[in-house]
């Protein structure tokens, strides 16, 4: 049968002598309204796509371009407020980035460029090949791919050539790459880069041409490595670079969508969600039964538009959670303490806490899976359901009661927080001690200080999107004396060669703006990859894990990650899986500066009561260290970690062939038997040059705790007590053994700032905790610290005591206030001399005002 008669009329089917012995199908009956009969029947014959019609739809490409901006509509905002920020972000550390980041050779710089070149060499090679074939072979998508992607590459470069006659932007090989705008010349402006947006118009057809993953990944990693190329070749700064890619990627995909046949691939590329459901063949839908007769008999099955009914409603959008971008919840929110209780409850008994920051759909399943439990009969005691319900019901307004969407962007939070600290403050984890903890590396000393904040989170499809920036005001700190700089350079000079380290000067006052965090990412099939600057915390501890913590300023860096639990391959039915890795560079660093880390953690759940997690992380390369594929191999990989020497110990300072300091931990959470409800034991373990903690236990640090979800006779109440120690178990190792290393003299820290644990070097210190819950949201909290130094680091040891009180209150569904004070004594002679004591406090007001755009 031919397949138009799927189309035709009653009428045209007895016409037609079709024969049949199954009846005719019924008809929708569609209201029809009277037309004009000299008015043509509309066409559904797509465009043809020749050599010969290119300059006409070029020309028409350009006016489509060029008056985009008058159709710029608010919810495009979705995607234009992230590139924005992006883009000036990127501007403002652009001199930053290709003086202080990037220590390029010439000669890698030469390399470099040649790969960019040939990088679009090979690009460039796919549609033209294409076209090629077309000649002598009947490929009309082949011949489509070659015409459409030279013309979004023409498109794109009259685009950019533009944009270099107006901004006009130094390169960053001149005036030490201060990217000056409106200085350079006319053929020389290195804004935007015109090989990243030839890389990107060409993947961005090609992709869409032939979708599937392993083209795609292959297209848009060649054009990843053009784009970079171009950076490390300091032909161009990363702003330069990412406008350049937007473009091409934006003028690729308008090319595509405006002149690509779908006759030819009818299914390409997936609907979007307006359209799931109908044809992107034909979006044209005939006013009557005659009218559309004529087109429907000389097209085929792929050419038919939808049946209209007008009742029909479109389906309410509801995606896969894997394929929905999602951005992570902040450290410092109040969503990890409430759903860590709820698990200890046993009411999530898939949670992991050894990777965090989970991401807000994370937290949406772990919330989903509380209640889906709580709602089991018999399943818990009714005083565990009903404190479950108190916690629920914010998590619930936060995170279910938000609208699912494919695209959104958000307003996210508002705030502004005051702080004083009235006597001498503690600075200095690396050495003596930090009176706040887990503050993200922001501003710490004697005096007034002030934050304002804002962050907003973005997601289109897959892609997402997260920014938090602060205006930091800081009372500034007193110059380093002589005989503290003298001190510290006796404590941390493992050898006489090592560099002498100089004092830290007097600061006044200062104010700055800082992204606290700064990311995008696609995500995929339960995992993220992600790049910016984003936040790790590996372990279950509150005090902080002893690998990477919220202690520090969150660093850049490049992470794969999985969002959610994963059933363990071959044997589901045992437990689940989580991993994190990451590659990301630190900064405050001299000794030596500019150093990388990498990081591999995996997370297990045994069933429902134990999870296990093995991490390896290392420092290495850094300032007279090659950034090599040889050195990373050589510090993932090898087993030797002397470098050239050949000593008894390790590398000397300034080694280049040292693979690094690397490091290891080992984590675990376990429900008490008999009080799985109740009770949860737990604890995080580090060790240096050593495979895990466990083979050695007595030469690694060990953070144990134990946390009470309820107590006796007070339900609304909770206890954490935790305990760590990093002078050895059985010898004190002094303060040279754990944290640094004789290559990297500032390991575990970034911009001054412990990356793990605050407890500081050579220490043993003991937290309790205890708090009144009256929400998730409403919280009151009284802690108690003490923090021993050995002897062995700091002459005559150090103690530390801490007295706290943390309040949360919950204004209304938006609005919270919290409060945080302090009591601090501590003795330590090689620093001040007699007691000294401080007190201090915080007060913050946040806004969560839910403001934002959805489709």
């Amino acid at each position: 049968m031919d397949r138009a008669c799927f189309a035709q009329s009653p009428d045209l089917r007895t016409a037609s002598s079709v024969s049949s012995s199954l009846p005719d199908a019924p008809q929708p009956q569609t209201p029809t309204t009277p037309t004009n009969s000299s008015a043509p029947a509309p066409s559904n014959a797509p465009e043809d796509i020749t050599l010969s019609g290119t300059p006409k739809r070029f020309l028409r490409d350009q006016k489509a371009i060029w008056t985009s901006p008058v159709r710029v509509q608010p919810l495009d905002a979705i995607w234009l407020v992230p590139f924005a920020v992006s883009t000036g972000v990127l501007i403002n550390s652009d001199q930053h980035t290709m003086t202080q980041s990037l220590h390029i050779s010439p000669s890698d710089q030469k390399t470099a460029n040649t790969l960019s070149n040939a990088g679009i060499v090979a690009l460039g090679a796919i549609p033209a090949g294409a076209y090629t074939w077309s000649l002598f072979n009947h490929t009309p998508q082949a011949r489509e791919t070659g015409l459409l992607a030279g013309e979004a590459v023409a498109n794109g470069l009259v685009v950019n050539q533009a944009f270099k006659f107006v901004f006009r932007r130094d390169r960053p090989l001149v005036n030490n790459s201060q990217g000056k705008f409106f200085n350079s010349g006319i053929t020389d402006s290195s804004f935007p880069s015109n090989h990243a947006t030839a890389a990107w118009a060409i993947a961005a057809v090609v992709g869409e041409e032939y979708p599937g993953w392993l083209p795609r990944l292959t297209l848009y990693g060649l054009a990843t490595t053009v784009s970079v190329s171009r950076v490390i070749a300091y032909q161009h700064f990363p702003s330069d670079v990412l406008v350049g890619s937007a473009t091409g990627w934006l003028i690729g995909h308008y090319v595509y969508r405006t002149h690509h046949n779908y006759s030819l691939t009818p299914f390409s590329s997936r609907p979007t969600f307006e359209d799931y459901g109908a044809h992107r063949a034909s979006k044209t839908t005939p006013t009557n039964a005659s009218s559309s007769a004529a087109p429907v008999l000389q097209g085929s099955i792929a050419d038919l538009p939808p049946d209209p009914i007008p009742d029909r409603k479109p389906l309410p959008f509801d995606p896969d959670p894997d394929t929905i971008g999602s951005t992570n919840v902040p450290m410092d929110s109040w969503i990890y303490p409430a759903l860590e209780r709820l698990s200890s409850m046993g009411l999530i008994p898939t949670q992991n806490v050894g990777i965090r920051p989970w991401t807000r759909q994370e937290c949406l399943r772990q919330l989903q899976q509380a209640e889906e439990l709580a709602d089991r009969p018999d399943a818990f005691s009714p005083g565990i359901v009903a404190e479950a319900h108190r916690l629920m019901t914010d998590l619930h307004h936060e995170l279910a009661d938000e609208p699912v969407s494919y695209a959104a962007l958000s307003l996210e939070s508002v705030y502004g927080r005051f702080g004083t600290i009235a006597g001498p403050a503690l600075a200095d984890s690396y050495h003596f001690g930090q009176t706040w903890w887990n503050d993200f590396g922001r501003p710490l000393g004697r005096g007034s200080s002030f934050i304002g904040g804002v962050s907003y989170r973005a997601h289109y499809g897959r892609l997402f999107f997260y920014d938090r920036q602060e205006l930091q005001h800081s009372p500034g700190n007193p110059a380093e004396s002589p005989e503290i700089n003298a001190l510290i350079n006796t404590v941390d000079r493992v050898s006489a060669d090592d560099p002498q380290i100089q004092p830290i000067p007097a600061r006044a006052a200062y104010d700055r703006q800082r992204p606290i965090e700064l990311y995008g990412g696609v995500a995929f099939a339960g995992n993220a990859l992600s790049l910016g600057k984003q936040e790790l915390y590996w372990g279950p501890t509150t005090m902080g894990p002893l690998a990477l913590s919220s202690n520090a300023e969150p660093n850049y860096n490049l992470r794969f990650v999985s969002t959610r639990p994963h059933p363990l391959p071959f044997i589901p039915s045992i437990g689940t899986y989580r991993f994190d890795i990451v590659l990301g560079k630190l900064s405050g660093h001299s000794y030596p500066a500019r150093p990388w880390y990498n990081g591999q953690k995996a997370s297990f759940n045994f069933g429902d009561y134990l999870e296990i997690g093995f991490t390896r992380w290392s420092v290495f390369w850094g300032q007279g260290h090659p950034i090599t594929l040889h050195s990373f191999k050589q510090n993932v990989f090898s087993f030797n970690s002397t470098g050239s020497f050949t000593g008894d110990t390790g590398s000397a300072y300034g080694d280049r062939l040292d693979p690094g300091d690397r490091k290891s931990n080992f984590d675990f959470r376990y429900h008490l038997p008999g009080l799985r409800k109740l009770v949860t034991l737990y604890a995080d373990a580090y060790s240096d040059d050593d495979p895990n903690p466990i083979a050695a236990p007595r030469r690694a640090v060990w953070n144990p705790g134990i946390y009470f979800a309820r107590l006796p006779f007070l339900p609304h109440m909770d206890l954490r007590v935790e305990a760590v120690s990093s002078t050895g178990l059985a010898t004190d190792f002094g303060g040279a053994h754990f944290f640094i290393n004789g290559v990297y003299l500032d390991s575990n820290t970034n911009k001054g700032f412990l990356l793990g644990n605050a407890i500081g070097r050579d220490a043993r210190a003991i937290e309790g905790r205890t708090s009144y819950w009256f929400s998730s949201r409403s919280r009151l909290e009284f802690g108690y610290r003490q923090n021993k130094g050995g002897t062995n680091f700091l002459p005559g040891g150090a103690t530390i005591t801490d007295g706290f009180v943390n309040n949360s209150f919950a204004i209304n569904k938006d609005l919270t206030a919290e409060t945080f004070f302090q009591y601090e004594r501590f003795l330590i002679p090689s620093y001040m001399s007699g007691s000294q004591h401080n007190v201090s406090a915080r007060f913050q007001l946040t806004w969560n005002p839910k403001i934002g755009i959805r489709r």
